[in-house]
């Protein structure tokens, strides 16, 4: 990331006593200052944990999208040292708990626990202001919120543990039901927080984050994120009023939202989404093939000749490589403003207002070069016009295969090759499962 995050990376690092996915018991004498934090905790101390915060949220991403979008179909990775990308997670194999794929969810551990040593210091100190312990808890719960919602989109009917604070007595994971409602929860939370914390936050948060680096303009950040978990449970009414709270504009930059930034210079990291030698993440073919003429979208691609062809454990061959990470410093988005334009015509589709659907339909297919929707206006035809829209719109940005699971359409997902299938979940990782059995 910029500036910001190097200069506190090497301190975070030091502080991040446990991870809350490694559930192992062990006692680690080389990270001794979580102590001194978590007890009086000066403000520069807490500064440090925010702008770390904001650090290792991006733990867990690259892979995260790259599993989330190989199971749904609509990318692979065309990777030279690892056939299981293509292979298991694409059932042609059993799943392996034990597996670097396994990251999608345990690269969020870090977040969450971060997050409860924010919390825990706050509520420990008398260095700062009741605002200011507002503003590092806001921050904290939407983190948590949002690597709550990671981990349960690839976990699904598995649920999450939701109560890690102290790792060696955690929580048994919850319904998939239970894990949604508690997430909205800590979400809800940090926007309570956010709206006691005056006008500006006490850390520095990173370029990314410009726009949405106070109070009030991170809440709508919140409140995307918060949206997303309302229509994951179908509560459209809720999803409705949240919309309104959130930096959804119908006039606005479709690429407008928070980001996540990246340096190769240490101590930070480039972006890890890049292309590289050993590492090529392709398009499945049909998609492009089943794009409309003039997409914009597909802008996306780089269409090769020749094709690129994988051949270690099956034999698969696209054309169109992705180029939306070009270097080390591009930055990733977490939600945009085309996401919220596309969740607005599905909310209008679901609560019969077709007009609105299609208008805000047509934002997105005029931002990408299209003619307006000309099709039927059935609540289930726009529907599947949004699900489109979005497979194009956010492609690579890990949504195809939960938002084809939340409409029961798994079956309807293209597959490319004889005998793959469509997983509806990763297995529990090794580490939880042998918690589990050590702690019955």
């Amino acid at each position: 990331m910029k500036n910001t995050i190097k200069k506190y990376f090497i301190i975070t690092c030091s502080l991040l006593a446990l991870n809350a996915c490694k559930l192992e018991e062990v006692i680690d004498p080389n990270f001794p200052s979580v102590g001194s934090v978590v007890t009086n905790a000066s403000k520069s101390q807490l500064n440090n944990l925010a702008v770390g915060q904001v650090s290792i949220a991006r733990n867990g991403l690259a892979t995260y999208l790259q599993v989330t979008g190989t199971i749904g179909k609509e990318l692979f990775n065309f990777n030279t040292t690892e056939s299981r990308w293509m292979t298991e997670l694409n059932g042609l194999r059993p799943i392996d708990n034990s597996a670097f794929y396994n990251g999608a969810t345990t690269g969020f551990g870090l977040p969450i626990r971060q997050a409860n040593i924010i919390i825990t210091s706050v509520d420990n100190t008398n260095s700062v202001t009741a605002a200011e312990k507002n503003a590092y808890k806001g921050l904290a719960n939407t983190f948590k919120g949002l690597a709550y919602l990671y981990q349960l989109n690839v976990q699904y009917k598995n649920g999450v543990r939701l109560d890690v604070t102290d790792p060696f007595k955690p929580s048994k994971p919850a319904s998939y039901e239970e894990s949604l409602k508690a997430i909205a929860g800590f979400l809800d939370e940090g926007a309570t927080q956010l709206d006691g914390a005056g006008t500006s936050f006490p850390f520095p948060m990173p370029s990314g984050f410009a726009g949405f680096d106070t109070p009030s303009s991170f809440k709508r950040f919140n409140r995307a994120i918060a949206l997303r978990i309302a229509i994951y449970q179908q509560d459209w009414a809720k999803a409705e009023t949240l919309l309104s709270q959130t930096f959804f504009s119908e006039s606005g930059s479709l690429t407008a939202g928070p980001r996540h930034t990246f340096s190769p210079s240490a101590p930070d990291f480039a972006n890890p989404l890049i292309n590289t030698s050993s590492v090529r993440i392709v398009a499945v073919e049909k998609l492009v093939t089943d794009a409309e003429a003039g997409d914009k979208r597909l802008d996306k691609l780089t269409t090769l000749s020749p094709a690129l062809s994988y051949t270690s454990g099956l034999t698969y061959s696209s054309r169109y490589l992705f180029n939306i990470y070009a270097t080390g410093t591009t930055p990733v988005p977490i939600i945009r403003n085309e996401e919220l334009v596309l969740i607005a015509a599905e909310i209008a589709a679901q609560r019969g207002r077709t007009t609105d659907a299609v208008k805000f339909i047509n934002i997105v297919r005029t931002a990408a070069g299209l003619p307006n929707y000309s099709g039927a206006t059935t609540r289930d035809a726009l529907i599947n016009a949004i699900l489109k829209e979005r497979l194009y719109s956010l492609w690579y940005e890990g949504h195809r295969w939960i938002d084809m699971r939340r409409y029961d359409k798994i079956s309807e997902i293209h597959l490319p090759v004889a005998g793959m299938k469509v997983l509806l979940q990763l297995e529990r990782p090794v580490q939880e499962v042998n918690w589990d059995n050590s702690n019955p």
